[in-house]
């Protein structure tokens, strides 16, 4: 799935009162694992939405030097629902 796919159901899962959240295979196949982790809490804080964390982590990847797996077009895009 996207990035939007995993913040979406982190977003989801504290909406619905959810106190913990396992993402182990989305965490280890992230551009880079601590940039995506401080997003994830960013969105379990309240204080990002799920697309709004997709454009911050994009954002990041681009001042890091490092190459996104997908365009951001493409990563805001909801392939699970």
């Amino acid at each position: 799935g996207t990035t939007h796919d995993a913040f979406r159901m982190l977003w989801e899962a504290k909406k619905y009162g959810a106190r913990a959240a396992l993402f182990g295979r989305k965490i280890n196949n992230a551009e880079h694992q601590l940039l995506f982790l401080r997003t994830m809490r960013a969105v379990a804080d309240g204080l990002l939405g799920a697309a709004e964390a997709v454009k911050a982590y994009h954002g990041e990847l681009q001042k890091a030097g490092i190459p996104p797996h997908r365009s951001l077009e493409d990563d805001l895009v909801l392939t699970q629902l």
